[in-house]
């Protein structure tokens, strides 16, 4: 099972932040906020798909809202814009409709109190379950956080590739001892969504934990929550995501596409019928699936006698070169590469071709997974990563190919 970071949570939370503002005002909120360590001065949310300051003035400051849904994910950020790295300078709260107050510690902005909510109740509940989970593993975290802070000290210092690439292996191998913290927050946040199932909390935190779920059992979830809840846009956005999960799996079609691939040649599914093709959704920046190479390397120099071929996709459509220098330094152009197609409207986060991206076809949200198709152009197999999944690809392989 592939468990999200806490960072990509909280990311991905200010993205639905953002939605919200698209839609038309039906309800409003009003926030009176008061901040530390900021007598004068700006804070800033997001507001139709752009980021608006908030004036402060003698340490206090006010936030108006329309709102179309029960409950309002309201990003505040210390900057204009977002320091990915430093989550000290972002938060999100989930607002509902009336006054409610909030307090910001303009030092480390997840600090901030909202009162006056009952959704924001339910999360700070989940956060003290989830809170004490990291403390237990405080070891292990501060680690991985100093290694982060080498990586950004190292990029910022203009360090050689090879230093920084070094660096990020030693993160990945601090955050293998972090697997076992992973899973029990991963549970802990399953039990709450199950004891909690009419929190608009316990709906919108299923999102983050789709990966890693059958169809089956993510619908199970999504059936037990507020029936007002699962009409908002934020629901069917959820059941939209849900419904993708019928993508990708063992004994469905394999998604089409038609590309070209990293020598400008074109290439589609089709080119692949008669033989069993893994395809392998990596990038350039995800050291597991780097790491994952020299194994795919011997399956293939063993298996495509017998008829496996491998594609490449890889998740690096905004930097061509670095793709392509990976798989030249990795030995892996014996087989073929194409780029997933992702594409945005430009200078926006606004998607763009949707059809013509291979990974969507594939529901892919994490790397590495690889999906196994048979000559047919049916799927058989997925694995989304970890020791057990690569266990399980390799004795897969080895049945397939046993008699041939």
């Amino acid at each position: 099972m592939k468990y999200l970071s806490i960072i990509k949570i909280t990311l991905l939370s200010l993205f639905l932040s953002v939605l919200n503002f698209k839609a038309v005002a039906q309800q409003k909120f009003h926030i009176d906020g008061t901040i530390t360590g900021l007598t004068n001065g700006k804070i800033y949310t997001y507001k139709n798909n752009a980021v608006v300051p908030v004036e402060v003035k003698n340490g206090k400051f006010q936030i108006d809202g329309d709102m179309s849904e029960p409950v309002y994910n309201l990003s505040l950020l210390k900057d204009s814009e977002i320091n990915y790295r430093d989550q000290k300078t972002f938060t999100y709260v989930l607002a509902e409709s009336g006054a409610q107050t909030l307090k910001i510690n303009y030092s480390d902005f997840r600090k901030s109190v909202l009162t006056g909510s009952k959704t924001q109740d339910d999360s700070y509940r989940y956060d003290a379950i989830r809170d004490k989970i990291m403390k237990k593993y405080k070891k292990e975290f501060d680690k991985v956080e100093v290694l982060h802070k080498k990586l950004d000290d190292a990029v910022a210092a203009k360090k050689d590739e090879k230093t920084t690439e070094a660096i990020k292996y030693e993160i990945n191998d601090a955050k293998e001892f972090l697997e076992p913290a992973y899973k029990e927050i991963t549970d802990a946040t399953l039990k709450f969504m199950k004891d909690n199932p009419k929190s608009y909390f316990s709906m919108s935190t299923l999102l983050y934990y789709l990966n890693g779920m059958t169809y089956d059992e993510a619908k199970v979830y999504y059936d037990s929550f507020n029936p007002l809840y699962k009409n908002t846009e934020s629901g069917k956005y959820l059941w939209a995501e849900i419904e993708k999960m019928k993508k990708g799996i063992p004994g469905v079609p394999a998604g089409p596409f038609n590309t070209t691939d990293i020598n400008g040649k074109p290439l589609k599914l089709e080119d692949f019928k008669g033989k069993y093709v893994l395809i392998d959704f990596w990038a350039s920046w995800c050291v597991p699936c780097r790491k994952g190479n020299p194994h795919l390397l011997k399956l293939y120099a063993e298996y495509k006698p017998k008829g496996l071929e491998i594609l490449g996709v890889s998740d690096d459509d905004k930097n061509e070169d670095k793709w392509k220098k990976a798989v030249e330094k990795d030995g892996i152009g014996v087989w073929r590469h194409v780029l997933r197609g992702l594409q945005y409207k430009e200078g926006s986060h606004e998607r763009i071709n949707i059809d013509q991206d291979i990974s969507e076809g594939y529901n892919i949200h994490s790397l590495p997974t690889k999906i196994l198709v048979d000559p047919n152009g049916i799927i058989v197999a997925r694995y989304d990563g970890g020791e057990a999944d690569d266990k399980k690809m390799d004795e897969d392989l080895a049945k397939i190919f046993k008699s041939k």
